[in-house]
């Protein structure tokens, strides 16, 4: 499902965010990437997503090298991804609802099925009562739980997720990571990125990265 072979980023000034990163996550995973603030987590979902570059080094995700992808195939490979980004990347200015229904939209779906598969979703996480308002008006930790409606209202095959929990409170975060547990039991494959030891579900394993390398997979 995902591969990396030996993927380094070198950023200006010969900074290494990734150091011949290697490690494959099979379909159905739910796995924690763990590490302090500059490991390069964010980094690696980035170059998963396609939104950076490899310096060398191979990432394919379902079976497709993510780097090689013109426009076109990209676009078409993230319509089977989800990414919950750390700072929310909510437009402030549309509703709860246009947030969430956006990427059916794109996708084409019926105004019918947007409708219902939006109610369906934010009545999952307890947003329905703010559904006509600004996103801009949410609390960090409603924003936090559109995020991942975002992401996953398309019921995409991966979700990548940065930080999702990493400003939230206890019961907050419980509820997202929930939220990833019930996703990773449908058999969607995740890959979680968090500074917190404590994953607080059940999950398929730990990748532990520092410094852009990893120490144990």
């Amino acid at each position: 499902m995902i591969n990396l072979e030996d993927v380094t980023k070198i950023y200006h000034d010969n900074v290494h965010a990734l150091r011949d990163v290697s490690f494959e996550i099979a379909k159905g995973e739910c796995c924690f990437i763990l590490g302090p603030s500059g490991a390069g987590k964010t980094t690696l979902l980035k170059l998963l997503y396609g939104l950076e570059q490899p310096t060398r080094g191979r990432a394919t995700l379902l079976g497709r090298e993510v780097s090689r992808l013109r426009a076109s195939g990209l676009q078409a490979l993230r319509r089977r991804m989800g990414f919950v980004f750390q700072d929310y990347r909510l437009i402030d200015d549309w509703t709860v609802y246009d947030n969430a229904a956006v990427i059916l939209e794109i996708q084409g779906k019926s105004s019918g099925y947007i409708k219902n598969r939006v109610w369906q979703m934010l009545k999952w996480v307890g947003l329905q009562h703010r559904i006509y308002e600004r996103a801009g008006d949410l609390s960090g930790g409603e924003k936090q739980l559109l995020a991942v409606i975002r992401a996953t209202i398309h019921d995409p095959d991966i979700v990548l997720a940065d930080e999702p929990v990493g400003s939230l409170d206890e019961s907050t975060a419980m509820h997202v990571m929930n939220m990833f547990y019930k996703l990773h039991k449908k058999g969607v494959t995740m890959l979680i990125a968090s500074h917190r030891e404590d994953p607080l579900i059940d999950i398929s394993r730990i990748i532990s990265l520092d410094k852009g390398m990893v120490l144990s997979r």
